[in-house]
């Protein structure tokens, strides 16, 4: 499961004793920020995720996207890089979860391709189907988008039932 967070994304997993068990990405941290950068390269984009992407917000504002989440579903949203590409919400999103993607198949070893993505109990359907539309972006099979209230009901009811 994935939590597409409006600051940090996170990635779960259910452990061999159905334990929710959170991965490290590729830092070694848990959570990743959800901050792309863009550096551009002859004019190519070359997208930076995470905590490498939150150190350059400061100095460089204009190649920077942070809380993306809050744009899902609005299609009058766009980022022009720095190569002058332009980006919808789910397009930045989509970096995000490739990135996490990435992280998510170094921890286990294996791939990944079917997964379930969070998202605030707020969300109407359009942010629900922008959501869905960045995991498919990225390479992703989401099985279903998951109110984070609901995730958070089933992560309680799977550790009760342990104890």
């Amino acid at each position: 499961g994935i939590d597409l967070g409006t600051t940090y994304s996170a990635v779960f997993v259910l452990s061999e004793t159905g334990q929710p068990q959170i991965l490290l990405n590729q830092d070694g941290e848990n959570l990743t920020p959800s901050v792309v950068f863009f550096q551009d390269f002859d004019g190519k984009d070359e997208p930076l995720v995470g905590i490498q992407a939150k150190n350059l917000a400061a100095s460089r504002p204009e190649a920077v996207v942070q809380y993306v989440k809050r744009q899902m579903g609005n299609p009058n949203w766009k980022f022009d890089s720095p190569s002058d590409t332009v980006y919808t919400a789910e397009e930045i999103s989509a970096i995000i979860l490739k990135r996490l993607k990435e992280g998510a198949e170094n921890a286990l070893g294996d791939k990944v391709e079917d997964v379930v993505i969070t998202v605030p109990a707020y969300f109407d359907d359009a942010r629900r189907t922008a959501t869905k539309h960045a995991g498919e972006i990225a390479g992703l099979n989401v099985l279903r988008v998951l109110n984070e209230p609901t995730a958070a009901a089933l992560a309680y009811g799977i550790s009760a039932e342990k104890n």
